[in-house]
């Protein structure tokens, strides 16, 4: 309806206007398809920011929210004045632009295999304010990023469900949200490791590479990072539920 809660609650008995009663309706409508509420609103709400989605966008989620506040923590305790941060495989861009939001001096490059991924992560970022400080490429992974290019810190929320039947995802996640964001239908132990891999050859010294994880690919993803000897492995950040949810390491 447009309305802020504060005003919401001024004018509760007042009238919905005609636009508002037909967004409503529409939204609605496309919720009653099965289509996730997020979706139908066209918005979605994280650390305490709203962002743009579309089906060509994974949904944020709480989760990722311990990969955004292991990259707060290390960014705080940065010296550097003008940091650089990489969100690989940004989806629509609810970490580094929440980063970016946090920090004012942070420089941020997105990158996405989606073309339409980074369209809703590049109107988020002028939603927000932050577009001048982000950068924007199209690429598989590092292949997006240049070969001399360095960060301060890499965080990254790759897909990570194992199992396209897993009991664990809800049926409109599995029919509407995008499969290439949400399965990996390789080896999880290898993936993560060319993943760690090449992430320390775009770190500076003692530059963070943090990834989230799910509950089946923690063990995995701790393996392929002890295969790189390069990357000093941190204590993994567990969610509310005692769920393994970022594993970390440092650049040495």
């Amino acid at each position: 309806m447009g309305l802020e809660p504060a005003e919401r609650i001024l004018h509760a008995a007042g009238e919905v206007g005609p636009l508002a009663q037909a967004y409503i309706e529409e939204a609605v409508s496309r919720r009653e398809t099965g289509l996730p509420l997020a979706y139908a609103l066209e918005r979605a709400e994280f650390g305490g920011l709203v962002f743009v989605v579309s089906p060509a966008v994974l949904i944020p989620r709480p989760e990722t929210e311990f990969l955004v506040q292991r990259g707060e923590e290390y960014l705080r305790e940065l010296k550097r004045r003008r940091p650089v941060l990489l969100d690989l495989g940004c989806g629509s861009g609810c970490v580094g632009l929440t980063l970016a939001k946090r920090f004012p001096q942070l420089q941020v490059v997105l990158t996405d295999v989606s073309e339409p991924a980074l369209h809703v992560a590049g109107e988020n970022a002028k939603r927000l304010g932050v577009a001048d400080r982000c950068s924007f490429v199209a690429g598989d992974w590092f292949a997006a990023v240049k070969r001399r290019e360095r960060f301060d810190a890499i965080l990254c929320n790759p897909p990570y469900v194992t199992r396209r039947d897993d009991p664990q995802l809800a049926e409109d996640v599995k029919k509407h949200e995008p499969s290439l964001a949400l399965f990996l239908d390789q080896d999880p132990t290898e993936f993560f490791f060319r993943l760690a891999r090449k992430a320390v050859s775009h770190l500076v010294s003692g530059g963070l590479f943090a990834v989230e994880v799910g509950y089946d690919t923690a063990w995995p993803a701790r393996c392929g990072f002890e295969k790189v000897n390069a990357l000093t492995r941190g204590h993994e950040v567990h969610d509310f539920a005692g769920i393994e949810r970022v594993i970390w390491g440092i650049r040495r």
